[in-house]
């Protein structure tokens, strides 16, 4: 399979009418979640999917404690990770104390392997213009396949899935939900949609 890419403009950051040059974008297939790179992790070694969880989670607090106490982390293979700060901002290092700077957020940097690996990569070029958007019943399809190997999806995954826009995206999620084909769970910028649980009396 190889992965998908569109050529966009980001808007001019100038505000005028000057045409910015396009460059690639990847167009995801959809958000890969932790149950299915487990499996998948499974099927690729000797250890079970119960082992590999237990892992993560591990290694996960292993690191919270390690950022927390200000040191940065290399993990072999991935890349580099390394706290943030932030604080309001002032002139001089004497108008703010301690207490006002906080955790702002955790930054990753790609480390050689995963960049020599992925330098190879295969790509194909998804048709630009008009029509490009599929069908109703295609964009069904292509959700119920999803679904069928994904616990659930969110409006972002349908519209890379899809090539909708939000609106429209938001327009087939919500009608398949009144047609009782979806039900949604989550809130708001967590929002996920998912087959109907099956109900017993």
């Amino acid at each position: 399979m190889c992965a998908r890419y569109r050529m966009v403009r980001n808007p001019n950051p100038t505000g005028d009418k000057k045409k910015q040059a396009l460059h690639p974008r990847v167009v995801p297939y959809g958000t890969l979640h932790t149950d299915e790179v487990i499996k998948e992790a499974e099927s690729r070694s000797g250890m079970s999917g119960a082992d590999i969880k237990g892992a993560l989670r591990v290694l996960a607090d292993v690191m919270v404690s390690r950022l927390d106490q200000g040191y940065n982390i290399e993990l072999d293979g991935l890349g580099f990770f390394s706290v943030s700060l932030t604080s309001r901002p002032v002139m001089d290092k004497k108008e703010i104390r301690s207490e006002s700077i906080h955790f702002k957020n955790v930054n990753f940097r790609c480390g050689k392997y995963l960049k020599s690996k992925l330098k190879t990569m295969h790509l194909e070029r998804i048709p630009e213009g008009k029509g490009v958007l599929p069908p109703f019943e295609e964009r069904v399809r292509r959700l119920t396949e999803y679904l069928h190997t994904h616990h659930f999806i969110t409006c972002s995954d349908y519209r890379d899935l899809t090539g909708c826009s939000k609106y429209r995206a938001l327009e087939d999620l919500n009608k398949l939900i009144n047609e009782g084909k979806l039900e949604k769970g989550g809130y708001r910028s967590t929002r996920v949609y998912s087959f109907p649980s099956a109900k017993t009396d």
